[in-house]
């Protein structure tokens, strides 16, 4: 089913067991190198590649998660779990990175990504 569905449930766990529930935004970028070109000066193209960790987007219903403990915490791993579609992502050894930022009107936070060392997607 996941090759061609999107949306639906979508659940976020962390490897120490916990939950976070997500809320809109989940945004993937899951490969390991990013390429950028250079024009050569007879007008040929070259292109330079880059490792680049594997990365999440994501935003969250703001439930009383200890913000500090999260951006503070060890490397862990975060599974992204779409009930819906059948598809499930590994980030392995991955950090959480960014700005938090709670927005009252909404309860929502934002600012917040993953960037893992490992990537793995399965389909039912």
């Amino acid at each position: 089913m996941g090759k061609k569905d999107f949306g639906g449930i979508v659940r976020m766990k962390l490897s120490n067991g916990e939950q976070i529930s997500l809320r809109g935004t989940l945004n993937m970028n899951t490969a390991g190198v990013s390429s950028e070109s250079i024009t050569n000066q007879d007008g040929s193209v070259d292109r330079v590649m880059t490792p680049r960790a594997r990365t999440a987007e994501f935003s969250f219903a703001d439930r009383g998660l200890d913000l500090d403990a999260l951006m503070k915490a060890d490397r862990f791993n975060v599974t992204f779990i779409e009930d819906t579609t059948g598809v499930t992502h590994f980030f392995t050894s991955a950090v959480v990175v960014g700005d938090p930022q709670k927005n009252r009107l909404n309860g929502e936070v934002t600012g917040v990504s993953i960037a893992a060392e490992g990537y793995r997607k399965t389909e039912d």
